[in-house]
């Protein structure tokens, strides 16, 4: 059914404008004659849980919340005082999911103008963005590489779908029902029925260090890596079930090591190594680093950064003798664009792909185009 108005929790009417973006459950669409939020309209009216859920979601109202999280503000109902059918939330600046800036190749074809010190920067904020809702007693649940939104400029994060977060609030418990099965932990492959489990901020923190580990480390999943064995690499899941960090120390036991082409994990100081192994084998089920923790962590090594006199684009931590980056470049493997292309591309509002193409007077990136994924923070 096609819903063009729809009444707020208030009686507000609202006039709802084109559709953002559409997914397997419901749309969000523009809001007529409001530029600061968007309509989450659900295909079919949801269920007594999640209508109540929806319901309690909206009357929290934390600031603090909403500047990382694109919350539920008020419930959307077909007929005034009738059942939910949908939520307003609030949207901010041009961000893009966060895949679209940790995988090298769209980033190089649609983000030239970033660096790895910016790359930090989003790993940075975006365990801003779970402290905060972790502060508050919220668990994301469901986190994944497409429920982050990055803005690519000043690396602020949004996190969207926050109606699948779980919430415990005003005497209800409201499970989170879904999972992205290479997000989540090891000790929760085993269940069947997220809606009888009670996630907590330590299942969020192992997918949080995945984010992490895909920015600062060139968009490999730390799971994915070389086999050592026939029974390895062949199922993420299995993978991640058995503790198979491919940058463990012990990676050769666990089957599993990093491929020849990865960034070198020796880039990151050993404490941040360290971090990332408690994260990610058994020790993690007791207790992996937290948001905050990560928050300290990626401040401290922010200042430690150098910048190559070969492409200010390759910014590295200080402890590395040499640009890690040119060396890459080397052996063919290009993760950042050198800075007067990147300056060149923005200038003329062409793609990387054409302007090399221009340059090199090759047609080997021609017709290679990835279409841009333009949105708001908070829409999805």
């Amino acid at each position: 059914m096609s819903v063009t108005r729809l009444f707020t929790s208030k009686g507000e009417e609202l006039s709802l404008g084109p559709i953002l973006g559409k997914g397997g459950e419901g749309s969000v669409h523009q809001i007529n004659e409001d530029s600061n939020r968007v309509a989450k309209v659900y295909h079919k009216i949801p269920d007594g849980d999640r209508q109540e859920k929806l319901r309690v979601m909206a009357s929290l109202g934390d600031a603090d919340v909403r500047k990382f999280v694109a919350w539920p503000v008020e419930t959307l109902h077909v007929s005034r005082g009738g059942p939910v059918r949908g939520f307003v939330m609030p949207t901010a600046g041009a961000c893009v999911p966060v895949h679209q800036l940790y995988n090298p190749g769209h980033r190089k074809q649609e983000q030239p103008q970033l660096s790895w010190k910016n790359l930090l920067v989003m790993a940075r904020n975006t365990a801003d963005a779970f402290a905060a809702v972790h502060q508050r007693g919220l668990v994301v649940g469901d986190v994944n590489e497409n429920s982050v939104m990055v803005a690519p400029n000043s690396g602020h994060v949004m996190l969207i779908d926050a109606d699948s977060f779980q919430v415990n609030a005003d005497g209800r418990f409201f499970p989170c029902l879904v999972g992205v099965p290479d997000f989540t932990p090891p000790e929760l492959h085993a269940v069947g029925d997220f809606g009888r489990m009670v996630r907590t901020a330590n299942h969020d923190n192992f997918g949080l260090a995945i984010l992490i580990f895909q920015l600062l480390l060139g968009g490999r999943h730390p799971f994915a890596g070389r086999p050592l064995r026939n029974d390895v690499g062949n199922d993420m899941s299995i993978d991640i079930s058995g503790f198979r960090f491919a940058d463990a120390l012990d990676n050769s036991n666990r089957g599993l090591v990093p491929p020849p082409t990865a960034v070198p994990m020796t880039i990151l100081p050993a404490i941040i190594h360290g971090m990332f192994t408690q994260a990610f084998t058994e020790p993690g089920i007791q207790r992996r680093p937290t948001a905050r923790e990560w928050v300290s962590a990626l401040d401290k090594l922010g200042p430690q950064t150098a910048v190559c006199h070969a492409n200010s684009h390759h910014a590295y931590p200080a402890h590395v003798r040499a640009c890690p980056w040119c060396s890459l470049d080397s052996s063919g493997i290009v993760h950042f664009v050198k800075a007067q292309v990147a300056a060149k591309a923005q200038a003329a509002r062409v793609t990387i792909a054409a302007l090399w193409a221009q340059i090199s007077g090759s047609s080997q990136y021609a017709g290679n185009r990835v279409q841009p994924i333009t949105s708001s923070c908070g829409r999805r």
